[in-house]
């Protein structure tokens, strides 16, 4: 067993001569270890570096948690340890989460939930002092999160932007829509990976531990990590400018296809001179003068672990701890549900209103799903108007094939030769229904398509991705396994966009009822 090692090291760290300063930081170390043994494929899967996942370097941030730790050694072992019971309870809620992540595959929740576990687990353990003392390095751990995918769309739409503007100003002639150029050299797209989402949060981080380092001033570190988001965000926007810019004055030679080392050795160049001027304004003598009190303070105070009757409690407290955390993994388990192994067919749908089935789709694009279990594409035609309708069922849904997953999209540039140049909500209605749909145009092979698209769980239609994941988890809690499905209308809207909308507002008017038909045969079946 890992778990009993750190235990021994801390119970005898007090008799130990010069121990007692490492106390502290052996502690930290053994609730670590606690969370990564009990949830280690999660801890696993947010180790590890993912395109998908822009911005998330967890194993450097938990080695710079550790170290920030460790520079406390001394201050932690002048606290006392009065352990927290209460927050027993922010750990079952925890892992409650963490549970519901499993059982939809979302990774965010159960990510979110271990690495939140850490401090919790160090407040009821230690105390609310402890906790307070290493607020810091704990608020560092949420750059171990995945957590800006909700910024890309934001990201690619500024970076679109200026980009144009800078291309103009420039001379060279440029058409712009949405996401999506055309200059004279070539077509570019702005895709999801090229947001700066990764380099935002890499800002962010490195931002924060430089400001917290060399300023005392709340002030001036909050100037800094301003500065340092603006430098993420701007300095994406003149990497894409400087990429187009360059790979269209050499004829393409340069930078078309592989530009990421580029992007890096810039933003180092931007984040090198901006730590440059940072450092002409630290805090050197006010720092000094804090740390020397500090130092004076903490030679006076010795560690108080406790005593023999303590140390039970203090162990006691622990086992509760890794009890509470154990329980959650098993219960997953215990909710897992077998794989269903008939295959299901997707139903026709029955042209309703003039609306009549064709062989051939409304456009030769379809959306980009990961491992969905049946898909098909269904056209139908009306005083020569055409809309195409895909369904994609996720049937078992596992880690790898899932419904709602960032991987699941429109277009992205890279897997196909569509890519997508725009992005919104267009407000539908299904069976007298209202529904906010996912709307997207994508461009590609001369052609632009208009799309909607929304999620299909057991009878419950939504275009929200988290609304989407509750209904999922609601049906999952009741033992069950949802039948669910990812849904789009779409049509060609080469000459006039708003006409190809409203073509899609008449289509789910006639059609809607019967799609929704055709779906609940789907899952009867």
């Amino acid at each position: 067993m890992c778990l009993p090692i750190p235990i021994i090291a801390i119970t005898e760290a007090r008799s130990v001569t010069g121990r007692s300063r490492v106390l502290g930081p052996l502690i930290v170390v053994a609730v670590f270890g606690a969370v990564a043994c009990i949830f280690w494929p999660t801890v696993s899967n947010l180790l590890v570096w993912r395109d998908n996942d822009p911005g998330t370097h967890a194993l450097l941030v938990v080695l710079v948690v550790w170290v920030l730790i460790w520079n406390l050694r001394d201050e932690l072992a002048a606290l006392p340890i009065r352990p927290f019971l209460l927050g027993l309870a922010g750990l079952i809620g925890l892992g409650f989460v963490w549970l519901s992540g499993q059982l939809v595959f979302t990774v965010v929740f159960s990510q979110f939930a271990v690495v939140a576990m850490v401090p919790v687990a160090v407040l009821t353990l230690l105390g609310v002092r402890w906790l307070t003392k290493m607020a810091f390095p704990f608020f560092v751990l949420v750059f171990a999160l995945p957590l800006w995918s909700p910024l890309i769309p934001t990201l690619v739409k500024w970076s679109a932007k200026f980009v144009e503007l800078g291309i103009r100003a420039s001379g060279v002639p440029i058409y712009r829509e949405g996401a999506y150029f055309v200059l004279p050299s070539g077509s570019w797209s702005i895709a999801d990976a090229c947001s700066g989402a990764a380099f935002l949060s890499t800002c962010l981080l490195l931002g924060v531990l430089y400001a917290w380092t060399i300023y005392h001033s709340p002030k001036k570190r909050l100037l800094f990590v301003a500065g340092s988001a603006v430098i993420g965000v701007v300095g994406n926007w003149i990497r894409v400018y400087l990429t187009i810019m360059i790979a269209h004055i050499t004829d393409n030679r340069l930078l078309r296809d592989q530009h990421e080392t580029f992007g890096w050795l810039l933003f180092a160049v931007f984040l090198s001179v901006f730590c440059w001027l940072g450092w002409r304004y630290r805090d050197t003598e006010q720092l000094e003068s804090v740390n020397g009190q500090q130092s004076c303070a903490e030679v006076a105070v010795n560690s108080s672990f406790p005593e023999k009757a303590g140390r039970f409690r203090f162990i006691t407290i622990f086992v509760a701890i890794l009890a509470t955390m154990m329980v959650w993994p098993l219960l997953a388990s215990k909710l897992s549900i077998p794989r269903e192994a008939s295959e299901i067919e997707i139903s026709d749908l029955s042209p309703q209103s003039g609306w009549l089935r064709v062989a051939k789709p409304a456009v030769d694009w379809v959306p980009e799903l990961n491992n969905p279990s049946h898909v098909r594409v269904q056209s139908f035609e009306k005083g020569g108007r055409r809309v195409s309708v895909f369904v994609g069922v996720f049937q078992n849904e596992s880690w790898s094939s899932k419904l709602v997953t960032v991987v699941n999209q429109f277009a992205s540039g890279e897997r196909s030769n569509w890519s997508l140049a725009e992005r919104s909500v267009a407000l539908i209605e299904i069976s007298g229904r209202p529904l906010e749909a996912k709307a997207g145009v994508v461009v590609g092979g001369g052609d632009r398509v208009l799309a909607w698209h929304w999620y299909w769980i057991d009878g419950v239609s939504t275009g929200n991705d988290l609304r989407a994941k509750l209904q999922q988890l609601f049906i999952r809690l009741q033992g069950a396994r949802a039948k669910s499905a990812w849904v789009a209308v779409y049509t060609v809207a080469n000459i006039a966009p708003e006409a190809s909308s409203k073509l899609l507002q008449e289509f789910m008017h006639d059609m809607g009822g019967s799609l929704e038909s055709a779906l609940v045969r789907t899952a009867k079946e």
